[in-house]
């Protein structure tokens, strides 16, 4: 016998279910305006950063043209190049508007392509963070406990990734004015930034449904874009039509400085609009913390290989490693291609030379390859923090603590994924050497390039442990202050690519670990740096150690 309702009260109800959803259409979105506050709020800095980070990039591609580009005769030196050039095409695109080229066309060739893969990156991750995450960690139980329709989280994460791509949007919109270039130009480009970054919030929408899990449904939002780019650069190549394919040739073929054509913006809204219905309809048909993709059971019994703590960090983390070895694997054989045509590309720009030059003491090619491996290094460092963090993620999650219950020590556990972190990294380095010195020999058929290049690459190796060092470390203080390695991450990315168009002080570059590495194989190399990186990064790692040993856990 049910107990009766007071008067005046309202029985609770768990909004969101197939009864209130035939019942109206509002039922299915209750909540939504608070819950889009609510994504807002948490995301607040990440919305900044991610900001910051795409508008001075920006900044500093516009301060760099500007200044290297400021004469028609120099515009028509870099139309020239880069029209001549296959690699260049791959990298940044079609080149609209370099038959009379401009200062808005040529920043868009820099700077363009990896504006909107930097917002699609930006959306996929806030799309799974408010989706797929806050199921996997059991948080949208709660929220769907509450007066909260069924597709009110879905729509609230689309809504708040919408209003992130638009204030990045703006924001580069008012730089680009900032630089007198035209305002129609850069309204162009800011729509075609929310266009492409909701297409893949659609996607990650998507994804958030079909994967049991957020790191594969990051891996199917990253692999979409990836995939994007692949499609529209063969198309880019191959005279264009492949990339009406692809939404990153959507984001471009709205010509922004060059005759724009504002009718391409309904390709990446009826793509959204596809996108968000297919989402709508596969949440619809799942179970609230299951992916519509059947996930493999595993053995009742843990064989022998996952006996001790580092074969289960091998097993958690081998398909990272596997796919940072490939991406970055693959972009090395790219850059390795390109640079055999590094002399000719510059060679009727005098002040590129010059920066070139300043680089190392070798050739423009072996000066080129340096700054390549640099930047390669740069990006495979993600992987090492993410990797050593893995920790945390571990022990938020609660499933460090039935390991650490038997008599497994922390330290024990700790050096597992870190040992993890360095193998992987010196994996994605030696396969980082490797393809770029294969693809210049494939480029120029010259062999002799290939292992010192290898050396080039390993080198930045005890660089990269110094990222892992201070991760552990930080991590060992406090699961809440090892997030702080990002921003040193973030330090050294700005440092290593943009510290000369910036004009950064010395003292400021000296922070960044990568400016202490010898830059093969246009410089002589030093061991002495190298040591210091790696007592460094064993000293740090030391004394993550000794923090971890004398907190409490979780």
């Amino acid at each position: 016998m049910s107990a009766p309702t007071a008067v005046g009260s309202r029985a609770p109800q768990v909004a969101g279910s197939d009864e209130q959803a035939a019942a109206g259409g509002r039922s299915s979105f209750a909540g939504l305006g608070q819950l889009v506050r609510f994504v807002l709020r948490r995301d607040r800095i990440r919305i900044g950063l991610w900001a910051l980070g795409i508008i001075g990039l920006v900044i500093a591609t516009l301060a760099s043209i500007t200044g290297l580009y400021n004469t028609p005769a120099d515009l028509e030196r870099y139309a020239r190049t880069v029209q001549g050039s296959t690699a260049l095409i791959i990298q940044a695109g079609p080149g609209y508007g370099l038959d009379d080229p401009t200062t808005g066309a040529v920043v868009m060739n820099e700077v363009g392509i990896w504006t909107l893969v930097a917002v699609g990156l930006m959306s996929v991750f806030m799309m799974v963070r408010h989706t797929r995450t806050e199921e996997e960690t059991e948080r949208a139980e709660m929220i769907r406990a509450l007066p909260v329709g069924r597709h009110a989280q879905l729509a609230a994460a689309l809504i708040g990734t919408a209003i992130a791509n638009v204030i990045v949007a703006v924001g580069v919109m008012v730089s680009l004015v900032a630089y007198d270039l035209g305002l129609v130009g850069s309204v162009a480009f800011a729509a075609s930034m929310v266009g492409v970054g909701l297409v893949f919030a659609g996607v990650a929408a998507v994804s958030a449904q079909l994967a049991g899990g957020s790191r594969a449904a990051l891996a199917i939002g990253g692999a979409a874009i990836a995939v994007s780019f692949v499609v529209r650069a063969i198309g880019d190549v191959n005279g264009g039509t492949l990339s009406w394919l692809s939404p990153l040739g959507w984001g471009q073929a709205i010509r922004a400085y060059a005759d724009e054509r504002w009718w391409v913006l309904a390709l990446p809204v009826a793509g959204t609009a596809a996108l968000v219905a297919v989402a709508v309809e596969l949440q619809s048909r799942r179970d609230l913390g299951a992916g519509m993709l059947p996930q493999r059971a595993g053995p009742a019994v843990g064989g022998p290989r996952l006996a001790t703590p580092l074969a289960l960090a091998v097993r958690l983390q081998r398909g990272s490693v596997i796919g940072w070895t490939v991406g970055v694997g693959l972009l090395a054989f790219f850059y390795g291609i390109v640079a055999n045509q590094a002399e000719s590309i510059i060679e009727d720009n005098p002040e590129m030379e010059d920066f070139i030059a300043q680089l190392g003491e070798g050739s423009i090619t072996d000066a080129f390859l340096s700054t390549s491996v640099l930047i390669l290094a740069l990006m495979a460092t993600g992987f090492t923090v993410a990797s050593v963090l893995r920790l945390r993620s571990e022990e938020l999650a609660n499933r460090a603590d039935p390991l650490l219950a038997t008599k497994t020590p922390r330290h024990r556990w700790a050096m597992s994924h870190v040992t993890v972190s360095v193998g992987g990294t010196v994996l994605v380095m030696l396969a980082t050497g490797l393809l770029i010195g294969l693809g210049l020999a494939a480029a120029s058929g010259d062999t002799s390039e290939i292992w010192p290049l290898v050396g080039a690459a390993m080198v930045m190796v005890p660089a990269m442990l110094v990222f892992a060092g201070v991760s552990l470390a930080l991590f060992g203080w406090s699961p809440r202050w090892s997030i702080v390695t990002w921003g040193f991450f973030a330090f050294a990315l700005v440092a290593g690519m943009l510290g000369g168009v910036l004009d950064l002080p010395q003292w400021v570059m000296n922070l960044s670990p990568f400016e202490h590495v010898p830059a093969l194989p246009s410089a002589s190399m030093e061991w002495l740096p190298i040591a210091g990186l790696s007592v460094a990064g064993l000293l740090l790692a030391s004394v993550g150690l000794w923090a971890l040993d004398r907190r409490d856990i979780a």
